[in-house]
C-alpha cells in the first residue's frame, strides 16, 4: 500500500516537474524575462525540449530505482520510507539542477543579443480588473477557522474521558505509531496546529487577493483573462485543501477523544482521501494555468514590451521588490505563488505561524 501510493505522489509530482516550462508565463523562460519579439527564439524551443526529455527519463530511472529498492528493502520499514523520499527528492534536485543550467543560458542569450535594450518598458493597467476578480471572498474560510476553536472547547470538556497516552504521530498505513502522556497541551496541541494552520491558509488566500493583477502589455485582454481565471482557481485550490486539512485533523482530534475509532486501518483511507484531494486539486490548477494562459502564437510588431523585473528576481525563483506592494507573485518556474520576501507582511502571514507550528511540534513530538 505504501508503494502504491507513493508511486501515485511520485509520478503526479515528475509530471509536473516536466511540465513547468509549457504552463507559466510564454515570456518567462526558465525564470528570466523574454520579451515578446523575442519569444520564438529556436534555442528557447530546444532548451525547453531538451528540459522535459533530460527530466523525464532521469525521473523514469529513479522510479525503476525507487521500486526494485522498496521490494528488496521489504523488511525495513524505516528503510522504504528512505529510499522513497530519497528518489523523489533525487528527482526534484535534478529538475532544479537543470532548470539553474538553463536560468544561466538563457541569461547569457538574453545579454549577448540585447534582448529588449532597445524597447520601451511599459506597464499595462486595467482600473476595472478588480470590480471582475472572482477570488472566493474570506468568508469562505470561516468554518476551517471556527472548526479548532470548537474542538478546544470540545477537548477540555473531555479530557477526563481522553487515554493516559495521547496519539501524536500515525504511520503510512494509519495507525498511531508514537505517543505522549496526557496533558493539557498534549491533548489541544492538535486544534492548536489546525488553528495556525488554518490562519496561515486564509492568510495566503487574501495575501493574493490583495496582490497585483498583471497584465501583458500589447495583449491586455488576454493576459487580464488570464489572471482573473488563474485567482479564482488559486483560492479554489486553497479552499479544498484547508476542508481536507480540516477533516483529516478534526478526525485525527476526535480518535484522540474515541479510541475505538481507530481500530485497524480505519483512518488509512481517509489519509488517501487527503492525498487525492490536495494533489487531484494542484492538478487540476495546472491544466486551468495551462488552458488560460496567453498563447503567444502569432508574432507582433510592437516598440513596447512588459516590464522587466528580473532584477528583482534572485535565480528566477526568490522574489524581494520592496517597491511592490504584493505579498504573493506568481512563481516563474513552478506552479503556484511564491512570497515576496521585501515585504513585511509576509512574515506576518507564514513566518509568525510557521515558527509556533515548528515551536509546538518540537514540545508536542
Amino acid at each position: 500500500m505504501l508503494l502504491g501510493v507513493f508511486s501515485i505522489i511520485y509520478i503526479i509530482t515528475l509530471i509536473l516537474q516536466i511540465i513547468v516550462p509549457f504552463i507559466v508565463r510564454e515570456t518567462i523562460v526558465f525564470g528570466v524575462t523574454v520579451p515578446e519579439q523575442n519569444i520564438k527564439h529556436s534555442t528557447l524551443a530546444k532548451m525547453k525540449k531538451r528540459y522535459t526529455q533530460i527530466v523525464g527519463s532521469a525521473g523514469f530511472f529513479l522510479f525503476i530505482i525507487m521500486v526494485i529498492s522498496y521490494k528488496m528493502l521489504a523488511p525495513s520499514e524505516s528503510m522504504q520510507s528512505f529510499v522513497l523520499l530519497g528518489c523523489l527528492f533525487g528527482m526534484l534536485i535534478v529538475s532544479m539542477l537543470l532548470y539553474w543550467v538553463n536560468y544561466q543560458k538563457v541569461s547569457a542569450l538574453k545579454k549577448q543579443e540585447q534582448w529588449g535594450l532597445h524597447i520601451k518598458q511599459v506597464r499595462a493597467v486595467d482600473l476595472t480588473a478588480r470590480s471582475r476578480d472572482e477570488m472566493l471572498p474570506w468568508s469562505f474560510f470561516a468554518v476551517p477557522l471556527a472548526i479548532p476553536i470548537f474542538l478546544m472547547i470540545y477537548t477540555v470538556l473531555h479530557y477526563d474521558q481522553m487515554p493516559a497516552n495521547i496519539a501524536v504521530h500515525w504511520g503510512p498505513n494509519g495507525e498511531a505509531d508514537a505517543w505522549k502522556a496526557k496533558t493539557y497541551f498534549t491533548a489541544m496541541s492538535l486544534p492548536i496546529l489546525m488553528l495556525l494552520m488554518q490562519c496561515m491558509m486564509w492568510g495566503i488566500a487574501d495575501s493574493i487577493k490583495r496582490s497585483a493583477i498583471k497584465l501583458a502589455v500589447n495583449r491586455k485582454e488576454e493576459s487580464l483573462e488570464d489572471q482573473l481565471k488563474t485567482r479564482k482557481y488559486i483560492s479554489w485550490n486553497l479552499l479544498l485543501v484547508s476542508y481536507a486539512l480540516t477533516i483529516l485533523l478534526t478526525v485525527l482530534q476526535l480518535s484522540n477523544i474515541y479510541p475505538s475509532i481507530i481500530e485497524g486501518y480505519k483512518l488509512l483511507p481517509l489519509f488517501i482521501l487527503f492525498l487525492v484531494v490536495v494533489l487531484g486539486s494542484l492538478v487540476v490548477y495546472a491544466m486551468k494555468k495551462h488552458k488560460h494562459k496567453v498563447h503567444y502564437k502569432e508574432s507582433i510588431d510592437s516598440q513596447v514590451m512588459d516590464v522587466d523585473e528580473d532584477r528583482y528576481w534572485k535565480g528566477g525563483l526568490i522574489y524581494m521588490n520592496r517597491h511592490d506592494p504584493s505579498v504573493f507573485v506568481e512563481k516563474r518556474f513552478g506552479i503556484g505563488w511564491t512570497m515576496n520576501l521585501a515585504n513585511p507582511r509576509g512574515y506576518i502571514v507564514i513566518g509568525l505561524p510557521f515558527i509556533l507550528l515548528l515551536l509546538i511540534s518540537i514540545f508536542s513530538l
